[in-house]
């Protein structure tokens, strides 16, 4: 299955995986860099300026994609799905 995943705003990064399972996917979306600016194992720029904000702990950072890759299945306001 494939997973995607979006940067909040501002960033414009997304990234996309193929997949067994979520948490298959929670891991392959945070090695290819999501959350750059929060990943202590990304060594990669972010797309926009960030203030300097430390690394997440990795259960946070787990957290916080999975929350993202959750939120992308809802539909959006407005949307008449």
């Amino acid at each position: 299955m494939t997973y995607s995943f979006s940067c909040p705003v501002p960033c414009r990064r997304v990234i996309l995986v193929d997949a067994r399972n979520e948490a298959d996917a929670i891991g392959k979306i945070i090695k290819a860099g999501a959350l750059t600016c929060r990943n202590g194992g990304s060594h990669g720029p972010c797309d926009a300026t960030r203030p300097v904000m430390p690394p997440l702990p990795d259960l946070q950072l787990r957290e916080v994609v999975r929350l993202i890759i959750q939120a992308g299945d809802l539909p959006e306001i407005g949307s008449r799905d």
